[in-house]
């Protein structure tokens, strides 16, 4: 009893003071980095003492002994994670570090005070960003003394220490001639799209007059012009944010620190990147009005050209577009941008040659861009050059495996081709890329109809439409399907609202068309194909299918003019003449319907109806050898 007495009053106060020693140190661990490491091993050391405790007092002490054996040392270190963490965060404001501008009597001409009183008022509207003084000057010899670096490298040593985005710091001296200044615009963390601001803002000497100091003027200038470098940078942050409004806002107040010319970053700067701000934000008339800006201080602007084409480009004035990339190119011949924009300006032109023109330029420059041989592809696509566009494909997903674009790409290529299959896989990897890709779920859709499987296309144009209500094509593509499966009502459903969507498309009258036929209300469904061929002369497709409901209504002579129309506009279209075969065969003319029907089996040697067609005109002439040869083949 006595043994364990002693053990208990030596005990208790070990694992008391573990306990507490440990927790202390654990909490300074989390205020200062340097105590981390000791936090650690006193945490470690006091879940020992507390161990002894739970060895030697099992019921009593156990539950204390289990938290110093585990809750402290991850108190402790997880102190220090934090602190750490904290330490190497971001800051969530903007914040603009001024140093004291070094030089002679700072009272008198007061540099310093005169900058941050222009900086709190140009930045006192934004509650993002802050305006710190430093309280003393950096000057070009001073050694940090945390990381040994001199001048520039210890203002932005210093900066990173406030978590400051912008330091500005400088000197400036007098001599009975002149006053030698020296200013530094210091960025430590780095910004997305900041460009190179020019030697003034980064200690070059500049020589003033004396009357300029004496005046103010200095001191005015210099204010103005770090408000306005400040307003730009924090106006790119947002920039890269996409908070357009905010950049727009940003830049608007750039722009009116200064009237004079700003060297250090010329004001066509401030203006492309507004114009661009407005562009992708859409409001289109004020981002013209910011490139033109632009291009007056700066015409041999190269960039701003562009900025401006793609305006018009949006616009839809294509030929504007592509003179502002052709001037564009004529001052800078290997921007691959102004090639890449005036290949899709001369694509929507349908001016696909230009186009893959443009687009070997790209390739040319050694620029390897799976988005532009993806887009050559989809040229040599539209030229019915389907090997090449193939091979464009393959080298886009080879260089991005995970582009969607391409994948689909080549997914129509084999869709063309009849490989329905490898179209479908194609389909299938571009929607797993991108789950929302409407136009991918709409083909896929197609593809499947092709191969029959109505119930998985009309599965895939309901996505379609999930994600793109107003998609007028994916109504189509599903009410084609209903057609095919027999549903003749519900594909009108969505023939009329792709109609609703997109009235003068000649494609859904059509459509419509076939469902009123498959009705029998082939009033109506003239009707769809008179407005067809209304918006489209030159649609084939529409005058054979008025010929087929005229046709069934008995007027076989305006059946015949249908046909004759398609014909002339699609001589290979073996449907058109194998109608009018039948036209003629139904007006007694079966020498003229044999003559149609031998055409029809000629451009298409597996179309049964056509033999069908020529084997009953055979009969009706009475020469059953022809007739049972034509019976035989469609058997």
């Amino acid at each position: 009893m006595k043994e364990l007495l002693r053990l208990l009053r030596k005990a208790i106060p070990e694992s008391i003071g573990g306990l507490v020693v440990a927790a202390v140190i654990a909490v300074i661990g989390t205020l200062y980095t340097r105590f981390g490491i000791l936090a650690i091993v006193l945490g470690v050391v006091g879940g020992i003492w507390s161990g002894c405790a739970y060895l030697a007092f099992k019921r009593i002490w156990r539950p204390w002994a289990l938290v110093l054996v585990v809750v402290i040392p991850l108190l402790a270190v997880s102190g220090v994670g934090y602190h750490c963490y904290q330490q190497t965060r971001p800051p969530t404001k903007v914040i603009i570090l001024v140093a004291d501008f070094d030089g002679p009597e700072p009272q008198k001409y007061r540099v310093t005070e005169m900058v941050l009183a222009r900086l709190h008022t140009a930045l006192e509207g934004y509650d993002d960003v802050e305006v710190e003084a430093l309280g003393r000057a950096v000057k070009e010899n001073e050694v940090d003394k945390e990381t040994g670096k001199m001048g520039s490298a210890a203002a932005r040593a210093e900066g990173k220490r406030h978590k400051a985005a912008i330091v500005i710091w400088g000197w400036y001296g007098v001599t009975a001639e002149a006053v030698p200044l020296s200013v530094h615009f210091e960025v430590p963390y780095p910004l997305e799209y900041l460009l190179e601001l020019g030697p003034e803002a980064k200690g070059v000497v500049q020589t003033m007059a004396v009357a300029e100091l004496e005046s103010f003027t200095l001191q005015t200038q210099l204010s103005a012009e770090m408000a306005y470098l400040s307003l730009f940078t924090v106006g790119m942050a947002r920039y890269a944010a996409e908070d357009w409004d905010g950049a727009i806002a940003r830049f608007s107040d750039a722009l009116g620190q200064s009237t004079e010319y700003v060297s250090a970053l010329d004001q066509s700067t401030v203006y492309f990147f507004r114009g661009s701000a407005y562009l992708f934000k859409g409001d289109l008339d004020r981002a013209i009005a910011d490139f033109d800006q632009a291009i007056k201080l700066k015409p041999d602007y190269a960039v701003a050209y562009i900025g401006r084409g793609l305006v018009y480009h949006n616009q839809g004035d294509l030929d504007q577009a592509i003179a502002d990339y052709d001037q564009a190119i004529k001052l800078k011949p290997d921007n691959a941008m102004a090639y890449i924009s005036r290949g899709i300006a001369y694509y929507d032109q349908s001016d696909f040659d230009q186009a893959i023109a443009d687009y070997d330029q790209v390739i040319k420059l050694e620029l390897d861009y799976a988005v532009v041989y993806s887009d050559r592809g989809q040229a040599y696509y539209h030229k019915g050059d389907l090997d090449r566009a193939m091979v464009d494909y393959d080298q886009a997903i080879e260089l991005e495996p995970d582009y969607a674009t391409a994948y689909h790409g080549r997914g129509l290529i084999y869709h063309d081709q009849g490989d329905l299959n490898q179209a479908i896989a194609d389909y299938d990897q571009a929607i797993k890329l991108k789950p929302d890709y409407v136009v991918a779920y709409n083909d896929r859709g197609y593809a499947y109809c092709d191969k029959g499987d109505l119930d998985q296309a009309i599965a895939d144009f309901d996505q379609a439409i999930k994600f793109d209500p107003d998609y007028a094509e994916a109504y189509r593509g599903r009410g084609f399907a209903h057609l095919v499966k027999g549903d003749p009502d519900q594909a009108i459903t969505d023939f009329d609202q792709a109609i609703k969507l997109e009235s003068d498309n000649a494609v859904a009258y059509t459509s419509r068309g076939l469902a009123y036929y498959d009705k029998d209300d082939l009033d109506r469904a003239i009707a769809d194909y008179d407005q067809a061929i209304k918006l489209e002369p030159d649609y084939a497709m529409a005058y054979s299918e008025r010929g087929r409901a005229y046709h069934d209504k008995g007027d076989l002579d305006q059946a015949i003019a249908d046909y004759d129309q398609a014909i002339k506009l699609e001589p290979d279209n073996a449907a058109a003449y194998r109608g009018r075969g039948l036209a003629y065969h139904d007006k007694g003319n079966l020498d003229q319907a044999i003559a149609d029907f031998d055409q029809a089996v000629r451009l298409d040697p597996d179309y049964a109806a056509a033999y069908t067609g020529r084997g009953l005109a055979y009969l009706g002439k009475g020469d059953l050898d022809h007739a049972i040869a034509d019976f035989g083949q469609v058997i």
